[in-house]
């Protein structure tokens, strides 16, 4: 036997060797891994099982024992009390505090310092959860961290009602590296009408549209009537998204005044704006605006049409009759598709009351 021949059937024997070991230990890892992953679901439940007895009890001596029965599985208990520090409120949310108290707190501080972010994102969690507002500071040394973190402490400090915390949510909002921004949103509008003179200040800044677009939809969202006048400059903004969002916070804040912006915008170059703003018009009710609405329903896009048609519902009398015209005509079948369908609706909905 040649000495090439000896070299592959050696080189085939140990490919083959490799393999089996390496599917035994894949095997294996896997086996060990569903061992362990059943162990901790057991292991949840009995924790499960306790701290709802807990709840149930209301007794601090009996929740001390339970916290000190689970302190050698503190991460299985720091999943149990995420996943109830979530849910429970009240009373009964004491008895969880008293368990991370006695045997999460040292370790969460800690694990707000890790080098590990998944830790040191978990600690916060837990931490935000059953902290005391007067250890806030151990929060604001995690403002620096990566974005998902970071969210997380400013859901946290948003909750402490101050013109200090407001500014540390804004500033956060400012420094945004994009991806985490809408999730400001939220944030933002359970702050409600305290947070005016930030919105207001923060218009003013040179940010990202997609900033600015939520600042200006937090306007009508919340609603702040008194910043009509810093959004209304917004209308001719370049980016068609802020156009859009200006149209939709007027639709919501529903000032009088606000029709002729809107009729400027219902003759947008881009239909997205157009839709918006028709939409709004409906909303305003304002009979100088018939016409408008109803030219909108031979507009070539669907959603003018749809937003048109069903903004002429919203006029009452007059614009039942305008529907009813335009049903009626030939020229264009897409917007008389459009009213019947709008019109139809209506009595569906007027049989169904």
């Amino acid at each position: 036997m040649s000495p090439s021949l000896i070299l592959v059937l050696y080189s085939l024997i140990f490919l083959l060797l490799f393999s089996a070991s390496l599917f035994v230990f894949i095997i294996s890892r896997r086996i060990l891994l569903d061992r362990k992953q059943a162990r901790s679901k057991r292991l949840y439940l009995r924790i499960e099982k306790d701290i709802l007895e807990s709840i149930s009890l209301l007794n601090p001596e009996f929740t001390i024992r339970v916290a000190q029965k689970y302190k050698p599985q503190a991460n299985v208990l720091t999943k149990v009390l995420l996943d109830y520090g979530n849910t429970i409120t009240g009373e009964v949310r004491d008895q969880l505090r008293i368990i991370f108290n006695h045997v999460m707190k040292d370790r969460c501080l800690k694990g707000l310092s890790s080098i590990r972010t998944i830790r040191r994102l978990q600690s916060a969690r837990l931490f935000i959860n059953f902290f005391d507002p007067r250890q806030s500071v151990f929060l604001l040394r995690l403002l620096d961290d990566k974005p998902i973190v970071k969210l997380t402490v400013i859901n946290a400090l948003s909750r402490l009602p101050s013109a200090e915390t407001f500014s540390y949510v804004f500033k956060a909002f400012e420094e945004d590296s994009g991806y985490t921004v809408r999730s400001y949103f939220n944030i933002m509008f359970s702050l409600g009408n305290r947070i005016e003179p930030l919105i207001k200040s923060y218009l003013r800044k040179p940010l990202s549209p997609e900033k600015l677009g939520l600042l200006i939809e937090l306007v009508g969202a919340i609603p702040l009537l008194s910043l009509y006048e810093d959004i209304v400059e917004f209308a001719s903004h370049p980016d068609k998204e802020i156009r859009i969002k200006v149209a939709r916070s007027l639709g919501k804040l529903l000032i009088p005044k606000s029709v002729q912006t809107l009729i400027v915008l219902s003759s947008d170059e881009a239909w997205e704006v157009k839709a918006q703003a028709v939409k709004s018009l409906g909303k305003l009710r304002n009979q100088d605006t018939l016409d408008i609405l109803g030219k909108s329903l031979f507009s070539p896009y669907w959603h003018v049409r749809y937003n048109a048609g069903y903004g002429l519902a919203e006029m009452g009398e007059a614009g039942l009759r305008r529907l009813k015209e335009v049903a009626a005509q030939d020229e264009d079948r897409y917007a008389r598709d459009m009213s019947v369908m709008v019109l139809n609706d209506l009595i569906y909905s007027e049989a169904a009351a």
